[in-house]
């Protein structure tokens, strides 16, 4: 999630970084969240202690003091004499609420963290409230060992922070939810942010006189076209780019295929979305592209660097990718003058129906409360008051991510926060807000959002006539049409699809996936080189027989715990 205001920095970064705050959205869906079907003693408990809690911001007085463990980077800043038991940021959440932070330990890993965990775990030496991976919360459930939520984030969860976990229709609400109850806060980040676009040189799409990419018939044409492209003596041009990591999950979708998703049948059971028979047809033109030569024939051993490295000798023009995949085309500007003119399109399918980009609602870390904890709503508490930074920033709570500054000077205090989570809307509102921006020169619209002016101040300069690498990266995916654009036209058409599994692994993933997933990988590899389509059959009744079918109950087990 880290944060870089500083445009001309590490491009890759700048494009891929995580905002902290984020615009209220104007068509939230309507807060819901579990029911439990008694009250907690506990919870009933701790309200007649701190009557005043129920104020979703209230402060306790007299404060209380709160335990917790944490991981901390060694390159953490600080203020001078200041570290993570003692801050001002900690001195911050006493302040507004009354809750004095107590770090029982401190490590400078994660991977030290997790390891220190488990043994806290197994000896039942446990804080008040702590982070913990997506494997330890079903043991934690299943050993009685932490608050059920229900009722207190019922109470306690202020309307903007029920808001902000319903903003994907619940979903990583419910991957914390077991046996119907809320069972921890789950860390949220948003699945929007995966969304897939075609980038095609648009200059050669001019240059051959080609159609812009509306539908596959278009994308099939210009990777014809690309590959007997004259390169000038710089080697065999290629149509569509392609690498080892096989990175096709926007091309499957204009097939409307889900691979390595968790589909619903048509008996409402969830089915591993590769096993779908339709994936012969769409792999069978892949394999008729590479046959004629308009795919890199080294793919299968190459990864994705030696593929941007066509890319950047006028190679190939053609690729899938990510919102923020203009930073990988670095030979796009030299010498102040843009050299490679791409443009990005919206995945186009093979039917006229639109493409719906795959999206994932998983959570891999998550906050538990101790089930002995006195005050176990102070928790909820916190991320009340980070998700009131982060919908309502302003020059005091600001403090949460600059600290005594009040403003960015380009170091990192936001991760001494003892509850971060993602908004879920983040980038999506950016995609309605810097457009307008840009085509008013208001930014004032932007709010105090740093990321949101930053990519609005490098493409404004883009824009006069300041072209830089880091400029026309930015330009690209903030500009009217560019990808934040596009991601926000998706989130209100609901253009996503939505893997429906978003639970723990299973026992038999944890055994069994890893092999599966390289089996997969190696049958399309074999496919799209001249194998036959048949082998497709083939690689489905392994996958069956070599666990798929006992992860595919497992699966539908835990769906129907989640009706």
């Amino acid at each position: 999630m880290k944060r870089n205001a500083k445009v001309g920095l590490a491009a890759l970064l700048s494009a891929m970084l995580l905002t902290v705050t984020a615009c209220s959205s104007n068509n939230n869906e309507a807060a819901n969240s579990p029911k439990a079907s008694a009250p907690s003693a506990s919870a009933t408990a701790s309200e007649a202690q701190s009557p005043e809690a129920i104020d979703p911001l209230g402060k306790y007085d007299p404060p209380i003091e709160l335990t917790t463990i944490r991981s901390i980077d060694a390159q953490q800043a600080f203020e001078p004499g200041e570290d993570i038991n003692k801050n001002t940021i900690y001195d911050y959440y006493e302040q507004k609420l009354g809750i004095k932070l107590k770090n029982n330990w401190v490590v400078n890993t994660v991977n030290d963290y997790d390891s220190k965990l488990k043994i806290a775990i197994a000896s039942n030496d446990l804080p008040d409230f702590y982070k913990v991976g997506i494997n330890d919360i079903k043991q934690l459930v299943d050993n009685d060992m932490i608050m059920d939520l229900t009722e207190l984030w019922d109470k306690y969860a202020s309307a903007d922070t029920k808001s902000e976990f319903t903003k994907d229709g619940g979903r990583q609400l419910k991957a914390a939810t077991f046996d119907g109850k809320l069972m921890a806060i789950p860390v949220t980040n948003s699945p929007y942010n995966a969304m897939n676009y075609v980038w095609v040189r648009k200059d050669w799409l001019k240059e051959m006189n080609l159609p812009e990419p509306k539908t596959m018939a278009d994308l099939f044409k210009i990777s014809e076209a690309f590959a007997k492209r004259d390169t000038g003596g710089k080697g065999k041009a290629y149509g569509l780019s392609l690498s080892k990591s096989l990175s096709l999950s926007g091309y499957f979708a204009g097939y409307h295929l889900y691979p390595q998703q968790w589909v619903k049948d048509a008996s409402g059971n969830l089915q591993y979305g590769s096993l779908d028979p339709n994936m012969k047809p769409a792999l069978k033109q892949l394999q008729d592209m590479f046959k004629a030569g308009q795919i890199d024939p080294e793919f299968g051993v190459k990864d994705t660097s030696k593929e941007l490295e066509l890319i950047a000798n006028n190679r190939v023009g053609l690729t899938y990718g990510a919102f923020w995949y203009s930073a990988a085309f670095d030979s796009a500007v030299k010498d102040g003058k843009l050299v490679q003119d791409w443009e990005v399109y919206p995945i186009p399918s093979v039917d006229g129906q639109p493409a719906l980009n795959p999206a994932s609602a998983s959570v891999d870390r998550f906050y538990v409360v101790n089930k002995n904890a006195k005050n176990p709503e102070a928790a909820i508490k916190l991320l009340n008051q980070w998700i009131d930074y982060s919908l309502h920033p302003n020059n005091e709570n600001n403090v949460l991510v600059f600290s005594k500054a009040h403003k960015d000077t380009g170091k990192f205090f936001w991760d001494i926060n003892p509850v971060v989570v993602n908004s879920m809307d983040a980038f999506v509102k950016g995609g309605e807000l810097i457009p307008q921006a840009l085509k008013t020169g208001d930014a004032s619209i932007l709010g105090v959002d740093v990321d949101r002016i930053a990519r609005y101040e490098a493409a404004k300069k883009y824009m006069e006539g300041e072209v830089t690498f880091p400029n026309w990266l930015q330009y690209m995916i903030v500009k009217e049409g560019g990808t934040f654009a596009m991601m926000y036209d998706g989130y209100k058409n609901n253009e996503f699809h939505f893997n429906e599994f978003y639970g723990a692994p299973t026992a038999t993933m944890g055994d069994k996936m890893s092999v599966l997933k390289a089996k997969e990988d190696e049958v399309m590899t074999k496919i799209i080189m001249g194998a036959s389509v048949d082998e497709y059959d083939n690689f489905i009744a392994e996958w069956k027989k070599l666990g798929g079918d006992q992860i595919t109950a497992e699966v539908n087990e835990w769906y129907k715990s989640q009706q």
